[in-house]
């Protein structure tokens, strides 16, 4: 679309179309000062065109990352960062597509003619199964940047896509993760079995669209011991409101097995302390859930609130302590995690992923070696298929040890 354009011209380009499509000033500056960074490098380094190589390039002599890097959780990955790595791929994916996606949450998606009637069917039915919002609103990204690519090969109607589309859009994203190539796998080969299903596609193409090997499971390396637990949490100086708020937030992690998007989302009536119990709606499943209060998260609860939290309007129980003390966004635990993780002087392997998420992890892990069912761990936490929790019994190499037969001897 775009790809035999001066950098300077395409940054041109973007922008009036980012304004035609209604970005707020605010996201257009913020984009622009990227793309601007971007192009003092490139012209650093005798480079006159933009491409996705190029904008790799930059993100990892400056920041050390990738512009693949996986943006659907983005947990490890600072506010700022996270805004980079956005305004960089909205720029390959307007030199590519000639069209830059809104991936603000509740930013309505208008689809081009030929596809709106049956893509709001397809996402539709992701509701209607009882998918979070959240959840729907990935897949309605994912499929807004198909269509517009399909539009930018001037295919108007779902009837016309063809394998060639499949395979040529994959090639235009190979620049990001694993695991950000598999999410959107997952929403294309569901989109072309809806529409073939729905008669729209005469061809089921799901079944052609390009293999990602990627598997979740590898995360789960990152589990602690309760002795690297109790050093991380003995690195908090609790003398001050910040060193009490990041004690609550880790301790409740550590304990509960909460994700991070629904801790920085707690508030204070969640708590029932007559009975002992905290009761949330799970952000990512919608699913209600109750877990029982210990005695170390209550306390440090209590502590937080009655003596470090500031006086503020927010409805949130974790604020940020400086001015306006507004809610923490989910992206905020990582580094908090991390500060404390750091200060330990705990010691792990290069490369090894770690933050707030590992202590869910953890948990899991501590509650099979005391023997308890694979279903049990699910419901705490939150599963709503018991069955998701069955991958964490490949952490539990102590338990898997037990299980190993026996090899008689021969003669």
């Amino acid at each position: 679309m775009h790809e035999n354009v001066k950098f300077i011209d395409l940054i041109k380009s973007a922008k009036y179309h980012m304004e035609a499509q209604g970005f707020t000033d605010v996201s257009t500056f913020q984009y622009l000062r990227t793309w601007r960074s971007a192009y003092n490098y490139a012209l650093s380094q005798g480079v006159e065109y933009f491409s996705a190589e190029l904008a790799e390039a930059y993100m990892r002599d400056k920041y050390n990352l990738s512009i693949g890097e996986n943006s659907v959780d983005e947990s490890s990955l600072s506010p700022y960062t996270v805004k980079n790595i956005r305004a960089l791929r909205a720029l390959v994916d307007f030199s590519l597509h000639g069209f830059i996606a809104k991936e603000t949450r509740g930013e309505k998606i208008l689809w081009p003619a030929g596809f709106s009637e049956i893509c709001i069917m397809f996402l539709a039915d992701y509701e209607k199964r009882g998918y979070s919002p959240l959840t729907v609103r990935k897949h309605e990204l994912h499929l807004c940047r198909f269509v517009s690519f399909l539009k930018s090969r001037d295919v108007e109607r779902p009837e016309d896509i063809a394998v060639d589309h499949v395979y040529d859009y994959f090639k235009t994203i190979c620049y990001l993760s694993k695991s950000a190539l598999a999410n959107i796998r997952g929403t294309l080969v569901h989109a072309l079995r809806f529409f073939h299903k729905h008669g729209i596609c005469g061809k089921d193409l799901s079944g052609l669209v390009p293999k990602v090997s990627y598997y979740a499971q590898s995360k789960l390396s990152k589990i602690w011991s309760e002795e690297e637990i109790f050093q991380i949490l003995n690195s908090v100086d609790r003398a001050n409101g910040t060193g009490k708020r990041d004690y609550a937030i880790m301790a409740i992690a550590a304990n509960l097995g909460l994700r991070s998007g629904d801790i920085v989302k707690l508030s204070i009536s969640n708590f029932d302390w007559k009975n002992g119990i905290i009761n949330i709606v799970q952000g990512k499943t919608g699913e209600p859930l109750s877990l029982p209060l210990s005695e170390q998260v209550g306390k440090a609860v209590i502590d937080y609130w009655q003596n470090g939290r500031p006086n503020t309007v927010a409805d949130e129980l974790f604020v940020q302590h400086t001015l306006p003390f507004m809610g923490l966004s989910s992206p905020m635990t990582y580094h908090i995690f991390n500060k404390y993780f750091l200060s330990s002087g705990i010691m792990i392997p290069p490369g090894k992923k770690h933050g707030l998420h590992s202590l869910r992890h953890s948990l899991a892990s501590r509650l099979l070696e005391k023997d308890t069912p694979v279903n049990i761990v699910g419901d705490i936490l939150g599963h709503v298929n018991s069955e998701t929790a069955k991958q964490y019994i490949r952490v539990d190499i102590c338990k898997l040890r037990e299980c190993g037969l026996e090899v008689p001897e021969i003669g």
